[in-house]
């Protein structure tokens, strides 16, 4: 892909052209330049100049020509940035499994996870006969390149207590190798799902022992001495990642009866009672020997890994954009107003279905120091959405608003990611806002309508980007005083 930046003048003969031509670019949202292009092509002359494009045609027709509007392609590089210190402490989901990749290597994912029971449940008489158990398991979402076989989950016992601490992606605690529950399970037609897994083994007829009078469940304090959790993992040789929310619908399930019952009663001891999460976080280990990351070893450092680049949620690995070719084209105009500017990457290396990237990154604002970025009120900076306001009038900063943070979409059927960032181009060219590098951010801050998400530390989602695919699509007008 040549380097050099590309440009091509439209140019308008009549006013009436001239609107419908507006009405095409501020009605075309995210669609894709190529067809802008056809479209325009019915109306306009495309060519390219080394002249000033504005001043082309205006021979011809100098009293209808006053606005030119013109299209460039601006590359931009891209580096990794390997994450320092990132809290997997209680985000609500558990993720574990192994995964292998030409670009990020072997990654092993553990979930960590105390677990409660019901003090307001009646627990089983001293008379009380099991019936059976299960370990209910809620599948948020697996992560594979191939579901046709069946995938392994096992349970081992934690041999040491979670303590009231903070925990990164680098701690792990110590369990029983062996699992107390494995299970196979079939993900080829629907990946989030609950999964069910009768248990009849001497370590659940020794917990509904204690449950019936053991001191165990005399307190929450007592319980987690006698049990102090539970370990999910995946197996070695089988290249998929599991990612299971805790809560109710994930834990042991006790069905007995009492003397003189007809039906079962149920006891649970789960990884959550209604919204109160028991205290949980995953641990991630990657050896990336063999692969372009290799090379990453310090932490908050950018690297620039040659053709490609590319982002790994857990273990932490972000995309920085370097956005300075930005500042030698801004240079060269003057009086333009920009009509749409589009960041779009990709189409992504990988295409997999059932191994999809982030479905949405936030453009966080940073510089050589290769962290976000904060505004004077310790709130983050970041782009914002297309058609709202960049800059706080009080403040003199880039606004802060969660809801109008701009998202940098992951499009299926190109399996591109792309967004509008007109707004955010035209306030730099205006100086009002400084022009600054992205750190694209694996998720999504809460809105109307939406709940928020962090992929970054609540998946292993991730994906690889060809360098020559990244670029700012660009059209921009000028108006010319006659």
């Amino acid at each position: 892909m040549k380097s050099a930046l590309k440009t091509r003048s439209v140019i308008l003969t009549t006013k009436k052209k001239t609107n419908n031509f507006l009405k095409v670019i501020t009605t075309s949202i995210l669609t894709s330049p190529a067809k802008l292009f056809v479209s325009l092509f019915t109306i306009f002359s495309i060519t390219s100049s080394c002249e000033d494009p504005s001043s082309i045609g205006l021979i011809l027709d100098p009293e209808n020509n006053q606005i030119g509007v013109f299209y460039q392609e601006i590359p931009l590089s891209a580096s990794v940035v390997l994450w320092d210190s990132i809290s997997t402490l209680n985000t609500g989901f558990l993720l574990y499994g192994n995964e292998e990749s030409d670009f990020f290597g072997k990654t092993e994912a553990t979930g960590y996870s105390r677990l409660f029971f019901n003090r307001d449940v009646r627990r089983p008489e001293p008379n009380a006969v099991l019936d059976s158990v299960r370990f209910n398991i809620y599948i948020r979402h697996v992560l594979g390149d191939n579901l046709d076989s069946p995938k392994t989950i096992n349970i081992h016992l934690l041999q040491e207590q979670i303590k009231d601490l903070n925990y990164y992606n680098f701690n792990s605690l110590s369990y029983d190798p062996q699992p107390v529950i494995s299970t196979k399970v079939d993900f080829k037609a629907k990946q989030d799902t609950i999964v069910s897994i009768s248990v009849n083994n001497q370590f659940v007829e020794g917990l509904f022992a204690e449950m019936k009078g053991g001191v165990g469940f005399n307190d929450i304090f007592s319980f987690r001495e006698f049990f102090p959790g539970v370990v999910f993992k995946g197996a070695e040789n089988e290249d998929v990642s599991f990612n299971t929310q805790v809560g109710n619908n994930t834990g042991f399930v006790f069905f007995y009866k009492n003397e003189g019952d007809t039906i079962s009663r149920a006891y649970p001891i789960s990884t959550g009672i209604n919204n109160n999460f028991a205290r949980h976080f995953s641990q991630i280990v990657n050896d990336p020997t063999g692969t372009p990351t290799e090379v990453v070893q310090n932490k908050m450092q950018a690297y620039n890994l040659g053709h490609f680049a590319g982002v790994k949620s857990g273990l932490g690995m972000l995309v920085k954009l370097d956005m300075s070719p930005l500042d030698a084209f801004l240079d060269t105009l003057e009086n333009v107003t920009f009509n749409q500017v589009r960041l779009e990457m990709g189409p992504l290396v990988s295409n997999k279905v059932t191994n999809l990237p982030p479905q949405s990154q936030i453009m966080y604002f940073t510089n050589e120091t290769n962290r976000i970025l904060f505004r004077t009120d310790n709130n983050p900076m970041a782009v914002q959405q297309d058609g709202t306001p960049q800059v706080d009038p009080d403040r003199g900063e880039p606004i802060y608003l969660p809801q109008n943070i701009a998202l940098l979409f992951h499009l299926k059927e190109s399996n591109t990611l792309a967004q509008l960032i007109t707004s955010h181009v035209n306030a730099i060219y205006r100086k009002k806002v400084q022009r600054r590098d992205f750190l694209l951010y694996p998720g999504a801050p809460p809105r109307p309508g939406f709940f928020g998400n962090d992929d970054f530390r609540e998946s292993l989602r991730e994906y690889v980007v060809d360098q020559n695919t990244i670029k700012l699509k660009i059209f921009y007008s000028k108006v010319r005083s006659l």
